[in-house]
């Protein structure tokens, strides 16, 4: 038999050839990663500019030039605006064209929304109508004056009326058939001065105010509409009661949360299951202004304890009462609403020398993207709108879609 002969020198060359393409192989895929990661840290270093830092320009597009008188507001509504005022409202899906209009002849018109249904009520009055994307659902004529209202995402409307001797808290499903009918006076459990309903139309949170000889008290309830069997009985899943404290406004944050906001307190509940306070948030000063949407709230908080370092301290929480954002500013102004991460406060009212239209917009870690004066006659809001740092802006006079720029580029 033959013997099988090797030849070690041609397979040591092979195998040290084979070595240095793995080396090389290797160095490659780190020299990949390594560029990789410079790549991945430029654009988020790029991201965190263009996220977190100010512009000091700004520039005016696609102007609508209107007739508004001072009491229009806008507000952003399904995909488009909602634009109302003592004379009517109509629906907008681009600033200045109106897909449905209704004409009205309210004396102090209020709106309240959901992300599908709206109303719009005359306070103090006894109507109140019904509204989606394509007009007027339903219009309602109340037998007692109407006080507040907001609405499900289902068109479940709850609303207090304001009777001779007690008020009542009633709600409406989108037929207009009346749901719940609830009266109470001062005597009573007191007045209903404040309440909500859940997004998905299953839960009332009313506050009432009594007082009892010198002393005060503010009651906080949760019902359950998921389980009424009569109209004129809702079953109570629970509340809470708080001695010498007013809170005027309550809000579902989602289904199952709810804040309840007095002068300088505010409460977050749970009512999934039997309603339990999970955060109580105290304040050492007065609250300004408070601000919401579905995620954060946000308080602006007299800073009369050192004036010297700002105005106000601006904070913001999550819906579980964790704080988000602690930071002083020193600004002034007449509104302020939050929009995903981006809290804009503005200064528009009309003076008798001058007009004042200055805007501060901030981020969530409270950056501010923008402070300075907008050209125009009177801001009225701010809205954003599709772009990076693009907005509406409504003037008395004008819209205009306003994109910031770190650098001039002409107005």
């Amino acid at each position: 038999m033959a013997k099988q002969i090797y030849n070690y020198e041609l397979f040591t060359n092979k195998k040290d050839e084979l070595a240095k393409i793995r080396k090389k192989a290797a160095r490659n895929r780190r020299i990949k990663i390594l560029l990789l990661a410079l790549i991945l840290a430029g654009t988020a270093i790029v991201a965190y500019i263009l996220f977190n830092s100010k512009c000091n320009y700004y520039t005016y597009k696609d102007k609508v030039d209107t007739e508004d008188s001072g009491d229009v507001s806008y507000e952003n509504f399904d995909e488009g605006y909602l634009k109302y005022s003592s004379n009517g409202i109509e629906y907008q899906k681009q600033f200045g064209r109106a897909e449905w209009n209704i004409a009205l002849s309210y004396e102090h018109p209020f709106l309240a929304k959901s992300d599908s249904y709206a109303v719009l009520g005359d306070k103090g009055e006894n109507t109140l109508i019904l509204l989606n994307k394509n007009g007027k659902v339903r219009e309602f004529t109340l037998k007692y004056p109407l006080l507040q209202a907001t609405v499900s995402e289902q068109g479940i409307i709850q609303m207090i009326l304001e009777g001779s001797d007690s008020n009542y808290v009633q709600v409406y499903g989108k037929n207009g058939k009346l749901i719940a009918d609830m009266r109470s006076s001062i005597e009573e459990k007191g007045y209903p001065i404040t309440a909500a309903i859940s997004p998905n139309g299953t839960q009332l949170a009313v506050s009432y105010y009594s007082i009892n000889g010198n002393t005060s008290k503010t009651s906080i309830a949760f019902y359950d509409l998921s389980r009424q069997l009569q109209s004129d009985s809702i079953p109570l899943k629970g509340g809470f009661d708080y001695t010498n404290t007013i809170i005027p406004k309550v809000s579902f944050m989602d289904d199952n949360t709810v804040a309840a906001f007095g002068s300088k307190v505010t409460y977050f509940y749970n009512i999934e299951d039997s309603p339990n306070e999970k955060k109580k948030l105290e304040f050492d000063q007065q609250i300004q202004s408070v601000f919401e949407n579905e995620d954060y709230v946000g308080y602006i908080i007299n800073n009369s304890a050192n004036p010297e370092k700002g105005k106000y301290i601006l904070q913001v929480y999550n819906k579980k009462g964790a704080r988000k954002l602690n930071h002083i500013v020193d600004m002034n102004y007449d509104s302020i609403s939050m929009w995903g991460k981006e809290i804009i406060a503005v200064r528009g009212n009309e003076c008798t020398i001058f007009n004042i239209n200055e805007c501060t917009i901030f981020n969530i870690k409270g950056n501010i993207l923008f402070q300075g004066e907008l050209e125009g006659d009177s801001i009225e809001t701010i809205v954003p709108a599709k772009g990076w740092r693009t907005y509406h802006v409504v003037f008395r006079d004008k819209i205009v879609k306003m994109q910031l720029q770190f650098w001039k580029n002409g107005k």
